[in-house]
């Protein structure tokens, strides 16, 4: 685990600290546009991912759409983008939903996402805390779209958004997600990306034990399923690392 470390810090000169103080989404600054990527992206784009702004909006809206073809947004929902970062997904989804509800707990997040999303007139944003979609009226929303946000909830989080979301969703809606698979760690079939991550982020937490929050938490497809179950929810369908349901 140090050599992964040490790799990583070598790698990119020191700037994977970015995580590991994790300024837990809340406290990110907006004059720190690289610190707020690699939050959002990691390092897949380097260490200097501000350089390569373009090639991350189109990395992240061919994820999004895959998310917008699997809940099957119209163009008459009003989808509920949660946790929805620098705006990129929130603009794809914009392009074929009637409304689109942007919500983050990070301020910084949320002043980008606004200039990013400048252009449509069918995107609102709100400022939200944890566990908390306040900002949003009750059975409001037809789908609730949350890219790379439940990766980083542990299942109590999950549950306590989840209770949320079934405030905010029609009878009938959806909600899409995706999560950080644990049966997949260390596995016959390795990834070792997905290790190498594993390992390191464990790294981050024996030295900083308040980075937790920051870090990808691990679960368990059956888990998330009960506990959405518990709240009423019906599972729909399951595609890789994406959880579908509906209320």
């Amino acid at each position: 685990m140090t050599k992964i470390l040490s790799s990583l810090r070598h790698k990119h000169g020191g700037d994977y600290d970015h995580v590991m103080t994790n300024r837990a989404w809340v406290d990110l600054e907006k004059e720190d546009f690289r610190g707020m990527l690699i939050n959002l992206v990691g390092y897949r784009f380097g260490p200097c991912p501000e350089e390569k702004l373009e090639d991350i909006r189109q990395d992240r809206a061919i994820y999004a759409a895959r998310f917008i073809r699997m809940a099957g947004v119209r163009p008459g929902d009003v989808v509920l983008d949660l946790g929805s970062g620098c705006g990129f997904g929130t603009a794809a989804i914009a392009q074929h939903a009637g409304r689109v509800i942007a919500c983050d707990i990070s301020p910084a997040y949320l002043e980008f996402a606004r200039s990013e999303c400048a252009a449509l007139d069918n995107v609102q944003f709100h400022l939200i805390s944890r566990h908390d979609l306040s900002p949003v009226e009750d059975q409001s929303v037809d789908t609730v779209i949350s890219m790379a946000v439940f990766i980083h909830l542990n299942l109590y989080d999950i549950y306590l958004y989840f209770e949320e979301i079934r405030r905010v969703l029609k009878t009938g809606g959806k909600v899409l997600i995706d999560f950080a698979n644990m049966n997949r760690l260390f596995s016959r079939i390795p990834n070792r990306d997905q290790d190498r991550q594993f390992l390191a982020h464990a790294g981050f937490y024996r030295d900083n034990p308040g980075a937790l929050a920051g870090l990808v938490q691990w679960n368990s497809a059956r888990g998330i399923r009960g506990v959405a179950h518990e709240l009423g929810f019906r599972f729909v369908k399951r595609r890789g690392h994406k959880l579908l349901f509906r209320l």
